[in-house]
């Protein structure tokens, strides 16, 4: 009797350890959050994901995309994301931005977008160009996004890209951890768009 109730005992927890092993692998860790700053304006809902106005935009063109899941890897479907962000000049469309950059009349640079059922979504755009902040401070190239799922969490976090310098310098960038989970990479490609890849945990 004795065998038997150790026996069981013994696969209950290593049936245990198993799965408590397989489930801390699933965890993904969350994206940071960064802040929405003051150039963020609310747009309609869009089915074209393309902020070039068909390639007419200057500047490079990249396609960012990914899946937004929780904390525990599942996909979170039909998040609402808004996404703004600065021309190739370092300029954005908004009345609160009084710099002297060049404006690019066939840049809006604001867009507002669904996932998929499976939490995955996708954007064209150009690469956007730094910034001042103060005479001393320059901002890298970077991507606003605010997700909104369907039970009402938000993220307001910061598209940046690996192959920019500026990003160790940036106090926004390096203010909180795991700031390497906002950074893109390009995958080398012959084709003109640069893709890149950012999956998103809320």
């Amino acid at each position: 009797m004795n065998l038997n109730i150790n026996r069981r005992t013994f696969l209950c927890l290593v049936g245990y350890f198993y799965t408590a092993n397989l489930f801390a692998k699933t965890k993904c860790k969350k994206t940071p959050i960064q802040p929405i700053g003051p150039f963020y304006k609310e747009t309609k809902l869009s089915n074209i994901n393309d902020l070039t106005n068909n390639g007419k935009a200057l500047g490079k063109i990249i396609e960012i995309q990914g899946k937004i899941v929780d904390s525990y890897c599942k996909p979170h479907p039909k998040c609402i994301i808004d996404i703004w962000q600065a021309n190739t000049y370092g300029k954005y469309n908004h009345k609160n931005d009084l710099s002297e950059n060049k404006i690019d009349k066939n840049f809006k640079g604001y867009k507002r977008i669904i996932t998929d059922d499976q939490g995955y979504y996708s954007f064209k755009t150009i690469m956007p160009g730094s910034y001042k902040i103060f005479d001393d401070i320059i901002r890298p190239p970077h991507i606003h996004l605010l997700i909104k799922t369907v039970n009402n969490k938000r993220l307001s976090t910061q598209v940046y890209f690996k192959d920019q310098l500026g990003n160790k310098k940036d106090i926004i960038f390096n203010s909180v951890k795991n700031n390497y989970l906002l950074e893109v990479s390009f995958a080398k490609s012959d084709k003109k768009i640069r893709k890149g890849i950012l999956d998103i945990t809320i």
